[in-house]
């Protein structure tokens, strides 16, 4: 996918929250915690791609665990989607330190 295409995917996610939050309140906030701690959002056109990637995947898990909870999507969804935003986590990490010790 490319970057602009990703940006778009990020949004389309960031719209699926507020979708939530009018039906379910702002009880739901804690769900996205970690997305909110990153402060990468969709308007930051500035951020690789790969943080976009990053954050979509931890937004996208946040809202399958909320309709896990509240709805009839299985566990097991969400849990994917955490799984692979910790591996993309450690690859960013990883990056980070190999582009700092080229410097």
């Amino acid at each position: 996918m490319h970057k602009d295409e990703l940006i778009q995917l990020h949004q389309l996610l960031v719209y699926m929250r507020k979708s939530l939050i009018k039906r379910f309140g702002n009880s739901i906030d804690d769900y996205f915690k970690t997305y909110d701690s990153l402060k990468i959002y969709p308007h930051h056109i500035h951020r690789t791609k790969s943080e976009h990637i990053y954050a979509i995947f931890l937004l996208a898990s946040s809202i399958a665990k909320i309709l896990s909870d509240y709805g009839n999507v299985p566990r097991s969804v969400s849990s994917r989607l955490r799984d692979t935003s910790e591996k993309i986590e450690k690859e960013l990490i990883r990056q980070k330190r190999v582009d700092k010790n080229k410097k």
